[in-house]
């Protein structure tokens, strides 16, 4: 498909919201989250809002920004229904790469739907490498009670960081960590501060780890956990305690990314979570170029 008119792509403004809003209505049964974001995405910092734009008429967007030193999270690439096929979610695409350049980013990642072939098509043609394939499940407040969990602290970190160096479940992930909808790589950094934040959870002690569990909070609200490993018994406790934290949280819920392990799903199916999503989400990555 060709465009019949002159196409741009420029910084959005507050403005273009509502010509977004109604492009974006359909993206999922539901609606899109996009509106819900809008305001943020115009003023977050070290990030970059793109429209393109036809005749002035805003028919695309697309949001990136730098989500930890060296690397930048491309997120909300939309292109009204009457515009697709016509090259201009690449061209918002190659643009965003090069906003990331801007920010002195060398890596840029993605997530998608497996099943989303065009979006696929477009990575290929960038460069982007899958990474990782990941499933999301949520389950709410559970009543097992308390799991006995233990923070770690700044001195165990050496054996944090051990435990996570041999850890087939975060290998699978690519060595990634979630942080709501975005993924940034899991670095000594990160780690430090989850557990400045009392936001790493263990059982087990700390040169015998038997169950280890990062979290976090984060859309759509409640407690986030972004990684869990350990041994198969002390990970079904830690599985369940998980619910019993989330009690704390509002709302009280728990939301869980996996990699595609059928262990660790069939585990998180036993304590009751159910998937949020039907198809696993690829994560892509490319190298930003200088």
């Amino acid at each position: 498909m060709s465009v019949s008119g002159k196409v741009s792509i420029r910084s959005a403004r507050a403005e273009d919201r509502d010509a977004v809003a109604r492009f974006s209505e359909h993206t999922w049964e539901w609606g899109d989250y996009i509106p819900m974001v809008w305001e943020y995405w115009l003023s977050e910092p070290k990030g970059k809002l793109l429209v393109v734009t036809v005749d002035r008429e805003p028919v695309g967007i697309a949001h990136v920004v730098m989500v930890a030193p060296g690397e930048a999270w491309l997120e909300g690439l939309r292109v009204a229904p009457e515009y697709r096929r016509a090259g201009l979610a690449t061209k918002l695409t190659q643009r965003c790469l090069a906003e990331a350049t801007k920010l002195g980013v060398s890596v840029v990642r993605f997530a998608t739907a497996a099943t989303n072939e065009p979006v696929r098509r477009i990575a290929a043609r960038l460069g982007f490498v899958r990474v990782a394939s990941m499933l999301t499940r949520q389950a709410e407040a559970g009543p097992d009670g308390s799991a006995g969990f233990k923070h770690p602290t700044l001195p165990d970190m050496h054996y944090l960081v051990d435990f996570l160096r041999d850890s087939p479940v975060l290998a699978a992930m690519g060595g990634l960590c979630n942080t709501g909808w975005r993924f940034q790589r899991l670095t000594p950094q990160m780690l430090k501060d989850r557990v400045n934040q009392g936001m790493v959870l263990m059982l087990g002690r700390p040169d015998n780890i038997s169950a280890l569990a990062i979290t976090g909070t984060g859309y759509p609200g409640g407690l986030l956990v972004s990684f869990a490993d350990g041994q198969p018994e002390a990970l079904r406790t830690l599985v369940r305690g998980l619910r019993a934290e989330a009690a704390g949280y509002e709302p009280p819920q728990v939301t869980v990314w996996l990699p595609e392990m059928e262990t660790m799903q069939q585990l998180f199916v036993e304590a009751g979570f159910e998937p949020l999503m039907e198809s696993p989400l690829w994560v892509y990555e490319v190298g930003a170029k200088a």
